[in-house]
């Protein structure tokens, strides 16, 4: 059967139309299993080689894949960082030997925060830096490159980086392709920083790098909840850890999701 021009033209975009859906499948995650977690460790979680890393406000602990403590340290924050107001640990990382953790302190119109290091085997702190910005939720380190990176407040547009070998050097941001609101937790991995918040739906966003594209990945459940750190190291099929708080403040849900698409 032969078709007319208009007739053409309408195929040929319904073509376009199908094969621009099928390459433009936004990615999505999904729940496949989770575990309780002492309430405690209501902040961030990290995957070091074979073991994890989970914070609370002031905690540091090493846990095995059973999720069962080898290492705590209560009184994370030392006395003198402490004095200088900072009490509070968000989401935090580990790149090579050490646990990075952002440590807040609650004038945020100071714009200072800080960044420590802990030692991954024995969490015993090695310093800290501070860094010029108002909150901090996360830090999360590109072990191959060293580049740090986090936000200057808990919603914004625009990844902050530092140069960790270069003390800490502010970098170019990345500019975000959208505004992405009540950020507490990063991890960058495959190519990508990944993002869990607190929003009123604990929305997960994975933003491209170099170039900042953001795209939504669902939700990590408990949204009655608070949405806190991430982890996107691959365990298994699982590509994403995410801590959601319960709506009950416990226990707090180690939530792992896959990402298709």
């Amino acid at each position: 059967m032969r078709l007319g021009r208009r007739g053409a033209w309408a195929a040929i975009v319904a073509i376009v139309v199908l094969s621009s859906g099928t390459a433009t499948a936004a990615p999505q995650a999904r729940l496949t299993n989770e575990a309780q977690l002492d309430p405690v460790y209501n902040q961030g979680i990290a995957r070091a080689k074979n073991f994890w890393v989970l914070s609370g406000t002031t905690v540091l602990a090493r846990v095995d894949d059973r999720l069962q403590d080898t290492k705590r340290v209560t009184d994370a924050i030392p006395p003198d960082w402490a004095a200088r107001g900072y009490n509070h640990i968000g989401d935090v990382d580990v790149a090579g030997r050490y646990v990075y953790a952002p440590y807040e302190q609650p004038d945020y119109e100071r714009g200072e925060q800080a960044i420590a290091r802990y030692d991954a085997k024995t969490l015993a702190f090695v310093d800290a830096v501070t860094v010029p910005q108002h909150e901090a939720s996360f830090v999360t380190v590109d072990p191959k490159t060293m580049v740090a990176y986090s936000m200057d407040r808990f919603g914004g547009d625009a990844l902050l980086r530092y140069d960790v070998r270069k003390h800490w050097k502010a970098l170019a941001p990345v500019h975000m392709s959208q505004f992405v609101d009540r950020v507490q937790g990063a991890d960058m991995a495959a190519g990508a920083i990944w993002l869990s918040t607190d929003d009123n739906a604990n929305t997960l966003y994975r933003v491209s790098l170099p170039g900042g594209r953001v795209e939504a990945l669902g939700n990590a459940g408990h949204v009655d909840g608070e949405g806190e750190g991430i982890d996107a190291t691959k365990v298994g099929p699982d590509r994403l850890h995410v801590l959601t708080v319960d709506v009950m403040f416990t226990p707090v849900w180690l939530g792992n999701l896959t990402v298709s698409g």
